[in-house]
């Protein structure tokens, strides 16, 4: 069973919180999707088992992501292997090698302030995330609340995908 949206620490309210990260850092990171980068914040986590070891979620969230594409929104299929793999690899500790990708791993890795550490810079893909003021910025972000309507409006997703 999956600790689905009530999860304190893999719940509802982190993928919102990575949805507001990535937000912040599409601007200063030419070529990333935005409409990927919010797709991410929702499949990412959310095969999860349990909050601690749980090495397949990632390619669950995929999985789950395939079985409503076309239903829930519509991707190409290019759009959707990256959506894929950055949901597949994001707890692998890389770097993302796609602009994109590298938003959806900096906008989770700058969350893990939740769980009390401290996101280091070597393993942040984009410049927008490796600031001292970005994750500083993180830090704060942990007491905010975001609503889905509001995340929706403000990455501008109107288009015919959804």
């Amino acid at each position: 069973m999956s600790t689905g949206k009530d999860s304190s620490i893999h719940g509802e309210s982190h993928w919102q919180r990575v949805a507001a990260a990535g937000l912040t850092l599409l601007p200063e990171t030419p070529g990333a999707d935005p409409a990927l980068v919010f797709l991410f914040a929702l499949f990412h986590d959310s095969m999860r088992l349990n909050d601690h070891y749980d090495p397949e979620h990632g390619p669950r969230g995929a999985a789950l992501a395939r079985e409503l594409r076309g239903e829930a929104f519509d991707l190409e299929d290019a759009e959707m292997g990256l959506l894929a793999f950055a949901c597949e690899e994001h707890t692998n500790g890389g770097i993302g090698p796609d602009p994109t990708v590298g938003v959806c791993w900096d906008a989770d890795r700058l969350n893990l302030w939740r769980v009390g550490i401290i996101p280091d810079p070597r393993f942040l893909s984009t410049a927008a995330a490796r600031s001292e003021e970005r994750i500083a910025w993180a830090r704060g972000l942990q007491r905010e609340r975001f609503a889905w309507a509001e995340l929706y409006r403000a990455f501008g997703l109107l288009d015919d995908r959804w």
